[in-house]
């Protein structure tokens, strides 16, 4: 495989071209073509590899990397990328008096669930496209640092419209979080550690619901004609935690490996060579348009979707739980603080479901359709127990939230079942409209006339885990019969695949220098690598 590039190759590889150089500026229409040797040949490629290129030049031929040095290098990552992986948040607000200070009703309050949402899915592909063309980490950072002055703005609010404005706002800016986090962690680890670090990144929400269950429990002993209210307080702390993570994710995340000041070069060769396995590539800063339209027509893009969707039609209970724990006849206070154990349950679910995981390596469907089975138990206990057992219904809630490993597992499958880059950003922004839409119209059928049994949305809840069960199945099928399909295909064939391709450059005085590189560098697809074996 060869492929002509243009200024961003040569951008790319500074250390074989000088500045100012130019090369030819190919078109944007693509067309491939099989020799006779059956070799990828591309006649017209898009001016963009992989960003890596430059610093992976010159080491294609290495020997696979020592697994002490591997696992070093591990934690070196770990190190000092964890600790800004995760954005804390919370809804406990509205038993601390903002449904009364802001003079909202029940119905107001969901349509605020929505607000956030309808921002959220307007923004979501501006997104994709934007952390794609500039630096992915610095682009994330900017938009936590408007998220924490949308967050500190909520509390001067005490009307309707100002804080549907806001939760608008909120969800235009947090539109980027998820998927910005899947593509940076994609960009360091191998496919296992993908999981385990999504898994991780999503239990510190768990932990978060912990620690803000506590702050919002001391708050609430505040006086309520106290100024600020004991709920404006919990968002003005809410807001300078939001705000001093957005400045060290500024200072301190990496855009890709390229670009980690805290790694060596050897150390940004040693962590490409690592995760080479993965077949994804790291990442391109060119929209490529053949692979939109790839995404868009591949069946697997949709069944994400489709999970992504009905999963988080489960959404509401969270928005709602205060409330709904209250409607079992607790306190406010005692309220506050029985949120806790539901981070709790997350946060070993999700420990739980990564262990097996490190374990069984391709395992990930199977652990999400048996996190989602005490979910389906859990639900037919809350539609049926008595309103007076109110120990039977608060344990059953808390059943619920292990769900959290059902998602994560699916979440972390959609990250590295994707390559090329153009193609993995455009199905990452189709799952998380799925999962705005789902999260839009999950506080819709929390209705004031189902309070306070609830009878009616716990049974939407848990036919929705019931067809969670039945997408992941689907799911798995799907791509197993990919994988056998592209094993016979290899066998009938008789040969090996290629392992590596070449990028051309061109220099100012016009000789051309060839850059071995892995094909996966070369920013081209799962479909069109066709090594490419999908994770299960």
């Amino acid at each position: 495989m060869s492929i002509k590039a243009s200024d961003q190759v040569a951008a790319d590889i500074p250390e074989l071209t000088k500045k100012g150089s130019r090369g030819s500026v190919s078109s944007l229409d693509e067309k491939r073509q099989y020799t006779s040797d059956e070799s990828l040949e591309v006649a017209k490629a898009e001016a963009g590899v992989d960003v890596t290129v430059g610093v992976f030049a010159g080491h294609a031929d290495d020997a696979p990397l020592d697994p002490a040095v591997a696992k070093k290098i591990r934690a070196k990552l770990d190190r000092h990328m964890l600790p800004l992986l995760c954005i804390l948040y919370t809804r406990a607000a509205s038993i601390l008096g903002i449904l009364q200070d802001a003079h909202l009703n029940a119905d107001e309050y969901n349509n605020l669930g929505t607000a956030f949402y309808i921002g959220y899915i307007i923004f979501v592909w501006p997104h994709a496209w934007m952390m794609q063309r500039f630096p992915i980490a610095k682009y994330i950072a900017i938009n936590i640092f408007f998220w924490s002055i949308c967050i500190g703005l909520q509390a001067t609010c005490h009307n309707y419209g100002g804080l549907f404005t806001l939760r608008f706002l909120l969800g235009a800016s947090e539109g980027c979080i998820t998927s910005g986090i899947m593509t940076i962690i994609s960009m360091f680890y191998t496919r296992v550690e993908i999981s385990e670090r999504l898994g991780w990144t999503f239990m510190c929400n768990g932990l978060a619901q912990v620690i803000s269950g506590f702050i919002a429990f001391g708050v609430a002993h505040l006086s309520k004609t106290a100024h600020p209210r004991p709920w404006q307080w919990f968002l003005i702390i809410m807001a300078i935690i939001s705000l001093a993570v957005s400045i060290l994710y500024f200072w301190r995340m990496p855009d890709n490996p390229s670009s980690a000041v805290f790694l060596s070069d050897q150390e940004k060769v040693d962590v490409v060579q690592r995760i080479r396995i993965n077949q994804n590539g790291i990442e391109t800063k060119v929209w490529k348009r053949y692979q939109f339209i790839e995404a868009l027509t591949d069946p697997k893009t949709w069944l994400f979707f489709l999970f992504a969707a009905i999963s988080n039609l489960q959404g509401g209970l969270g928005i709602m739980y205060g409330i709904v724990i209250k409607g079992f006849g607790f306190t406010t206070l005692e309220t506050t603080l029985l949120n806790i154990p539901s981070g709790a349950a997350m946060v070993i679910s999700i420990t739980l479901g990564g262990l097996f995981l490190r374990r069984f390596t391709d395992s990930r469907t199977i652990i999400a359709a048996i996190g989602f089975m005490p979910n389906v138990i859990g639900g037919f206990f809350l539609i049926f127990l008595p309103l007076s057992n109110k120990a039977g219904l608060l344990t059953n809630i808390y059943i619920i939230q292990t769900g959290g490993v059902g998602f994560i597992m699916i979440l972390s499958l959609c990250a590295i079942v994707v390559a090329g880059h153009t193609k993995k950003m455009t199905v990452n922004a189709i799952f998380l409209i799925g999962y705005a839409l789902g999260q839009m119209l999950c506080t819709q059928f929390w209705k004031q006339k189902y309070r306070p049994r609830n009878t009616v949305p716990f049974a939407i809840l848990t036919t929705t885990y019931i067809i969670d069960i039945i997408i992941i199945l689907i799911i798995r099928w799907y791509l197993l019969r990919e994988n056998k399909r592209r094993d016979a295909e290899k066998l009938a064939s008789g040969k090996e695949y290629e392992e590596y391709g070449y990028v051309e450059t061109t220099r100012e005085d016009g000789t051309v220098v060839k850059v071995k590189v892995p094909i996966q560098f070369m920013d081209i697809t799962d479909k069109e690598n066709k090594a490419f074996r999908y994770p299960l």
